[in-house]
């Protein structure tokens, strides 16, 4: 006799199997499910400015008042752009959202990816 609920050797085993199917039929299921791509989920983008139409912009950044860390979410802004965005605004003010064609390292192709993304708020 075994300490095991008082099984016999064979219902251990059958135990010890069906509890096995269950854990690889589980997993199974779980790589199933989250392996397979369903349109009519609802889908976050977790990259900004990727050119899927089917992600809209869900924020906005005000040129004249996010902090550098915000800046540096913007499609193709690193660190250093974030700077350079950061001194102009610290001299001049971003009147439109277009003036950040000015800062050196943007130009207009850059300008289009981050059109959607970025706004100038009045005072």
């Amino acid at each position: 006799m075994n300490r095991f609920f008082n099984f016999s050797t064979p219902q251990l085993r059958v135990v010890i199997f069906l509890s096995g199917m269950l854990i690889i039929l589980s997993v199974y299921s779980f790589l199933r499910d989250y392996s397979e791509v369903d349109e009519s989920r609802l889908k976050f983008s977790v990259t900004l400015g990727d050119n899927d139409q089917r992600y809209r912009p869900i924020i906005r950044i005000d040129l004249n008042s996010s902090p550098a860390d915000s800046l540096e979410l913007l499609p193709g802004i690193g660190p250093v752009l974030a700077s350079r965005i950061i001194s102009y605004r610290d001299t001049a003010r971003f009147q439109k959202p277009e003036d950040i064609m000015k800062i050196k390292g943007i130009g207009y192709s850059s300008f289009e990816k981050l059109r959607d993304y970025i706004e100038v708020r009045p005072w």
